[in-house]
Formats: C-alpha cells, structure tokens, sequence
C-alpha cells in the first residue's frame, strides 16, 4: 500500500531473549481483512504461537495492538488491545487498555508491538519517533505502577512519556495480574503476568508525529454532528456525571448486582455504595481519556477517617461490585482504596474480587479452615481482611498464592467440593452482571472467546430494551426470554469485535453506520456496516479456533450450575435461571458452526480464512477434522 491513513503502518518487533527489535510493515491484506486491535493481535497469536505452549513459556507472544482509529479525532478512539495465549484460561486471552497510551505509540510510528522471548533480567523498553532502547529495570522490579511511571519518567527526563506498566503481581507470575497505565487498566486474562514472566516492567512511549485521516474535513463535520447524539444517550450522561458506577442502582433494580457470591439479590448496603456517594462526598476532579467527550474517569479523595489522605480513581461500578456488593463490604472509603491497591499491586479487580468470594463462602460452609488460610478469618463484609487478601495476592504471599491462581484453579488446589461456586467461564471470573437478570448475558458468558465476559456484546443493553436497526436488532427485547438470543448474541459479539478492532471506547455510543462511515473517511478504505460485520465475524471465528486448538472448544460453553439450577429467592430477577441449552442450539446453529462448537469448513470459506486455518492445523501436526 502506497500511503497509510489513519494506520502507522509499521508494527515493532522486540525479541527480549536477543535483546533484538525489528520493523515489519502493516500487510493490506491483513489490513482489509483484521482491521487493527484485537483482529490484528488475533491474526499474528493464531499465524505465530503454538496453542500446546505454557503461556510463561518465552515462545508465547504478548501482542499490543492500537486500532484503525486510535488516536484520531473520533470520539473515543484511545484503545489499544493487549493479547497473548492466557496463563488463567490456557486458551486466548485479551484486555484492553484506555487513556494515553495506544494513541502515544501511534504517534510514535507504529500500529503494534509484538513481543517474544525473555530478557535475562528485567527490562523496559523505551519508544520515541521509531527509535527504541531496551533498559534496565532492576531498580524498578517490586515497585508499584504509580512509582515505577514516576522512576522511568525521571530516568529518562521526560515527564510527558506515557508507560504501561505492571506491579508485583505480574512480576511474580499472579494469574490474574493485569496492566496498568495512569490508571487506567488492561484487566483481564492475566496478560500482566506474561508480561511479568518476560521480565518486561514496563513499556515507555513518547511520540511527536500525528496520525493522519484520509478526510480529515468531513470526519471533522460528521463528528461535529454526531456529539449531541452520544451525549444526550442516557448511559453517556450518567457516566458522565457519575462514572461507572453511577448505574449500580439501576442494575440493583434489575437483580443484576450480585451479591454474596451470585447467592443473593437484595442487600440495603448497596446506598452505600452506588455512585452518586462519590460526587456528594470524595470527587476531586473529572478527567478523560484521549478524545472522550464522556469523561467518566473520576478522581476522589477521602479528607478524613481511617483512609484519611488515600486519592485515586474513584471505585469503578465493576470495583464497587465485586470487592463491595459480591462479598457484601458496604465501606464506600474502603472501596476508594481497594481501587487504588489493585492497580498499584496490578491485580484484576473482578477476579480478585470472585476468588475471594469464593473462598469467604467455603469459609462459611467449613470447607476452609483457618489452617488453609494462615489463621484468617474469612467474613462476610470485612473490609479490612478484604484488603489484607489483596495484597497477599498482588504479592503472592501466604493463602494469596492460592487466590492469585483465580477461583477455577483454587478451587481444584483445595477441592472438598469447592468447585461447585467457583464463578467463571473457562476459567475466567464472572463479571458482575447476573446472567439470571438478563439471559442472554448468560450466553454471552458461555460463549466469548476470552471466557466470562459482560463486553465482548454488552449484550444486557439490548435486553434492556436498546433496538440496533443497523444489524438488524429492530424489535425490543424482553430479559428473561429466550427466543432470537442465540442470532443476536452472535451479531452483537461480532459487532464489538468491530468495535475492538477500531480502537473505540464502548462507552462512547456510535450507531454502526456512523462507525463505518468514520472507518472510511479515516483510513480510505471504504467499508460498509456489512462489510465490518463480515470483518468482525473473521476475528470471532479465527479466534474460536484457537481456542479448539488449546483444547477450549464447545465442552467450555458453559456456565456455572449456580445460574442454571438455583434461581433468586427475591429482587427484580426472582424466580430465574438462565436457559442456556436451548440458546446455545440457536447460536451454533446460526453461527454455522457444528455440534462440538467448531466453526464448519463452510462457513470459513465464506469468511476467507479456510485456507489459513487449514495451513497452520497442517503445520501444527493437530488433528482436527473440519465438518
């Protein structure tokens, strides 16, 4: 391709075993076909990493991946994708991270970053205008994200470098460690771990380029139409005013927040929590990530008590759930500083708010004892031992190290039965969004490609009543039916795999016919909302292969027996278990895919990727037969 628009149009490549890095250029085909982000990230894992690997093995590769729009003028396009086989789920694994950083390393000269190996001892890499050094971290490994960002930015004597970073939780191999940028975090699938098991601390981007749009005139006048549509959607407003956890009360309202380990539904502590506690009480100030008109990044600071001084990211509603509501901690002071400890350590915090959920609930039932947990005590609404367990995960100490393998896998190390409310999906925690209060949400869990996940679709919108003419969603929606989740879910997992691919936020609603038309002024490459369907399709489809090929396949469509078998005593969601066989009929039989959830030859010719898929089973030596 002659000039890139909107791409850099070079990915860099860093070996950290030889302490080597190189430039590939971006290829139009794989351009056309993956879009950027998480499609790009998805072709490069499935072409180049063997899915019979150890995720800690050196040859497992840690993609990140800017989308087509990052750091262009379209409203939220400030993501960039991190991916790597997951040491959580031993299959993909996928996080995204907002704010600053993708758009730096754009303007930086390069779309991605791939990379392989294993510093021999611990490194951070430095990036500016294509010119890129490999660094000592020695002096930086045990610290936090927040000090190591301070430490490079005076090593290198920029205070405007943008730094991806982990904490000792990724440094010491924690599962569900994660990666963190000024706050903002790339969260789940333990993608902080495999960074932590190359030795790589940390990634430094300052870049003094631009990223060039193809029509930069008229993108500028259809955003300039669009900004009223975005902000007068409800969601935008209350995020806006509140951040993410200004909806808690409505989700309540729905049976959706869950409570004591997805047991109940109703809970007067939830006032406590909810987020209109922070503009009344904490909020220092509001910020946005690159290009945001939103602004749901919130800054609080608690002036008094025991948490007297502590000041961060106010307790996003995933925060305020799982370490508040899940494990029934109505101390909103507390929550301010679990946010704050967790990305400090680099720790998940929906996982590590399941896995304790876990553990205080065998703790109930007697199934751990104080000798497995090092004489603590494990109480419901304890915030102070909540925020003893996670630092003993972030650093890996004592009943922590269990934690830190994620519920799946401490439930297996204790067993006694424990395994029966380990929430997750593959392996991967369940967010916090009870698939009983929107069924469709269930299937959505059972079958997205990175294991639980309530964004691969955000599908609970639809189920509340949203209608996406544009894909054909045209009728609204009833929560707690059945019929049409299994087509929908679908469309709507391979619209955000669009979605994710471009680099925009999803919090920023843009109809799919705006999306396309950006995509086009943008790059120059014109597409149209079925062409980025049919895109977004290819990435679901290659990935679900991957994860066949790790051994992931259809036997992992599932969810835990608490949400088929045991419904809610009370609350809005009373009475209901997800459904899930009858959906998942629908959704494979849809997807065209066969009765072991693998994707039919024919349906990977129609996508184009048959050819690729068949190649590297062949180099692999898997057998795996197509139907």
């Amino acid at each position: 391709m002659g000039e890139w628009y909107s791409y850099a149009g070079k990915v860099l490549r860093v070996d950290l075993s030889k302490e080597k890095f190189w430039e590939e250029e971006l290829k139009e085909e794989d351009v056309v076909n993956f879009l950027g982000g998480v499609g790009l990230a998805a072709k490069i894992i499935f072409s180049e990493v063997d899915p019979r690997i150890d995720p800690f093995d050196p040859s497992n590769k840690l993609v990140f991946m800017t989308g087509a729009l990052t750091g262009t003028m379209v409203p939220g396009a400030n993501k960039v994708t991190v991916a790597a086989k997951s040491p959580l789920t031993l299959a993909w694994g996928e996080a995204h991270l907002g704010g600053f950083w993708g758009p730096e390393l754009k303007r930086a000269g390069y779309d991605g970053i791939v990379f392989e190996g294993r510093a021999s001892e611990p490194v951070y890499i430095v990036i500016g205008n294509r010119e890129v050094s490999i660094e000592s971290a020695e002096k930086l490994w045990g610290l936090s994200t927040s000090e190591t960002e301070r430490r490079i930015k005076e090593e290198i004597g920029n205070k405007d470098v943008r730094i991806a970073s982990i904490g000792p939780a990724g440094e010491r191999l924690v599962r569900i460690a994660c990666i963190v940028s000024e706050e903002r975090v790339a969260g789940r699938t333990g993608m902080g771990a495999v960074m932590g098991s190359k030795n790589l601390k940390a990634v430094a981007v300052k870049g003094e380029g631009s990223v060039k749009v193809k029509a930069p005139e008229s993108l500028r006048r259809n955003i300039s139409r669009l900004y009223p549509m975005i902000m007068s959607y409800p969601p935008s407003q209350i995020l806006s005013a509140y951040g993410t956890n200004g909806e808690m009360l409505s989700f309540y309202e729905y049976g959706d927040v869950p409570l004591r380990n997805f047991t109940k539904s109703v809970w007067e502590g939830i006032k406590n929590i909810e987020g209109r506690i922070m503009v009344s009480k904490y909020l220092k100030e509001h910020k946005s990530c690159f290009a945001c008109p939103i602004g749901c990044w919130k800054v609080v600071r608690v002036q008094e008590g025991e948490f007297q001084g502590v000041e961060g990211r106010a307790p996003e509603y995933e925060t305020a759930a799982s370490l508040g509501a899940l494990l029934l901690n109505d101390n909103y002071e507390s929550l301010i500083y679990l946010e704050k400890l967790c990305n400090e350590l680099g720790v998940d915090v929906i996982s590590a708010g399941v896995v304790i959920a876990w553990a205080m609930e065998a703790y109930e039932k007697g199934l751990i004892t104080k000798e497995d947990t090092g004489g603590i005590e494990l109480n419901w609404g304890d915030y102070k031992t909540i925020i003893r367990l996670v630092e003993m995960i972030g650093r890996r100490e004592g009943f922590g190290k269990i934690l830190g393998e994620g519920c799946h896998r401490a439930s297996q190390i204790i067993g006694r039965g424990t395994e029966e409310f380990a929430m997750h999906v593959r392996g991967l925690e369940i967010p916090m969004h009870d698939p009983r209060a929107f069924k469709g949400m269930g299937l959505q869990y059972a079958t997205s490609n990175r294991g639980a996940c309530h964004l691969q679709g955000t599908f609970f919108r639809i189920e509340q009543g949203e209608r996406v003419p544009d894909l054909k969603i045209f009728r609204r929606v009833y929560r707690f039916e059945t019929k049409d989740k299994g087509w929908m879910v679908a469309v709507m997992q391979d619209w955000h795999q669009v979605i994710e691919s471009l680099g925009l936020c999803k919090f920023v609603q843009i109809h799919p016919g705006h999306v396309a038309g950006f995509y086009s002024l943008a790059t120059g490459i014109v597409k149209r909302v079925t062409d980025l369907q049919k895109d977004g399709e290819r990435i679901s489809n290659l990935v679900r292969v991957f994860n066949v090929l790790c051994g992931r396949g259809g036997d992992y469509d599932k969810l835990p027996e608490r949400f088929l078998k045991q419904p809610l005593e009370e609350g809005g969601a009373k009475g209901q278990v997800v459904e899930l066989d009858v959906m998942l009929k629908e959704y494979y039989s849809y997807r065209k895919w066969d009765s072991r959830g693998i994707p039919t030859r024919e349906k990977l010719e129609e996508l184009g990727i048959l050819s690729l898929v068949e190649r590297r089973i062949s180099e692999l030596g898997i057998e795996l037969t197509l139907t």
